[in-house]
């Protein structure tokens, strides 16, 4: 009997410890992007770019997110380099006041902690409602496969495409901060051990079966809080909803970057900038 309940316990752990499927992580990347949308006010350029970032972020902690659970050392320090990058290149997107707004929002700042036997986004803790969401699907959600990661554009394909004088100019990498200690055991706890030298990193390549997209139902939205919102909802209601997914993609591996080029922006509430074409 003991035997069985061990069994059974490890079976728990190990399925907390899969890593995400695609459509999984889309989610998770529309509905942190959609409340950033919701409370820093963006505008439909800047609600792409975010999902963009938001989804290259937790496509790439999601690999070592197992060993960051354990307590790694070496895990928690690639992590933290993951999310500088992302952090920085969301300082390149959002203007200094949603920026610090940002900051402020430790759900968006640090937006992943873990518990003794996985790892949770903290805006689950803030919007409980998981199937709920402000605002229609990004323009990119489909297609977008990682062509802009700081794989392909190591000093960030962002940093060119808003203007410089608007941007949130202090440092904002936490790794290199004073208190980043106190913030590593806010999100991961004091279990942190190095690898002894028979311990390696182990890949997991675990994909499950692609699920379908949440509901966009209209009485969803809420326009009165964000002023973007009727350009960022606009946009897709002349196309039917699908109802299936859509073929399959290209590899994320074979993803090829597009050209960096400034897009032509104008002043605007909130973000300063307006969609001036679809990418």
């Amino acid at each position: 009997m003991k035997k069985i309940v061990l069994a059974a316990i490890a079976a728990l752990l190990s399925l907390n410890m899969m890593a995400l499927s695609e459509s999984r992580i889309r989610e998770y990347a529309r509905f942190l992007s959609d409340r950033m949308a919701y409370e820093l006010d963006l505008t439909p350029m800047q609600y792409d770019d975010c999902y963009e970032i938001n989804y290259d972020f937790i496509y790439c902690v999601d690999r070592i997110m197992d060993d960051v659970v354990f307590g790694y050392v070496d895990a928690i320090d690639r992590y933290y380099e993951y999310l500088d990058d992302r952090n920085e290149d969301l300082r390149h997107v959002l203007d200094f006041v949603q920026y610090e707004r940002f900051l402020n929002a430790e759900y968006f700042f640090r937006p992943i902690y873990t518990t003794r036997t996985g790892w949770n986004l903290r805006i689950y803790n803030v919007y409980t409602n998981r199937s709920f969401y402000y605002y229609d699907r990004p323009s990119v959600y489909y297609v977008y496969r990682g062509a802009h990661a700081r794989i392909h554009y190591p000093s960030g394909y962002y940093s060119s495409r808003y203007a410089v004088d608007r941007r949130y100019r202090a440092e904002v990498r936490i790794r290199s901060s004073r208190d980043f200690e106190a913030r590593r055991r806010s999100d991961f706890g004091a279990n942190v051990r190095p690898r002894t030298p028979v311990e390696k990193p182990r890949p997991n390549y675990y994909r499950n079966r692609d699920q379908q997209n949440r509901t966009s139902d209209p009485r969803y939205r809420n326009n009165s809080h964000n002023v973007n919102s009727p350009q960022i909802n606009s946009r897709n209601q002349s196309k039917p909803e699908p109802r299936t997914a859509p073929a399959p993609q290209q590899p994320r591996s074979n993803a090829q970057p597009k050209n960096n080029t400034p897009q032509t922006s104008r002043s605007s509430g909130g973000g300063g900038v307006v969609r001036s074409g679809r990418r």
